[in-house]
């Protein structure tokens, strides 16, 4: 006789390779330590090769956080609320304030640091936007670090 499968376990059945893999980052979310971090070298990867064609890079971040919203929603019927394994937001969201940056390292390390910080500390309003429902709150608080992000490294480049 084999055991009854839970409907967290039906959930995560049903989520296909390819959301799984969209969703971990190429399965970086299942990393141990750390892995929105790790996370965010799938956006310089993204940068790297596609910013030079700015409405191609444009249609990936809107592409991508419409599909993270999607998948949030999904994982959180399996994991709970926002689930350490989705990186989706970080890897999308991170690639907003690169928009923004010159071809620098200075500039990658700044950018890098900052965004994970606003990720992190979630300061006003962020971390009420991680209690909109449905996968928005997932990807919305991730937003906001990147608009803090952006802001700064905009800043920085009229000063330096």
């Amino acid at each position: 006789m084999g055991r009854t499968i839970s409907e967290k376990e039906k959930v995560i059945i049903r989520l296909s390779f390819v959301e799984q893999s969209l969703a971990t980052g190429l399965f970086i979310g299942h990393v141990p330590f750390a892995p929105a971090t790790w996370a965010c070298a799938i956006s310089f990867i993204i940068w790297y090769f596609v910013h030079p064609v700015l409405w191609l890079y444009l249609a990936i971040i809107v592409a991508l956080f419409l599909l993270g919203v999607y998948l949030s929603r999904k994982f959180e019927k399996a994991y709970g609320q926002d689930p350490h394994c989705v990186v989706i937001d970080e890897y999308t969201c991170f690639l907003i304030p690169l928009l923004f940056i010159p071809r620098s390292l200075l500039f990658v390390g700044i950018s890098f640091i900052l965004f994970r910080i606003f990720d992190i500390l979630k300061p006003p309003p962020l971390r009420g936007l991680e209690r909109v429902p449905f996968g928005w709150g997932v990807m919305l608080d991730d937003l906001g670090a990147a608009v803090y992000t952006s802001i700064i490294i905009i800043v920085l480049r009229v000063i330096i």
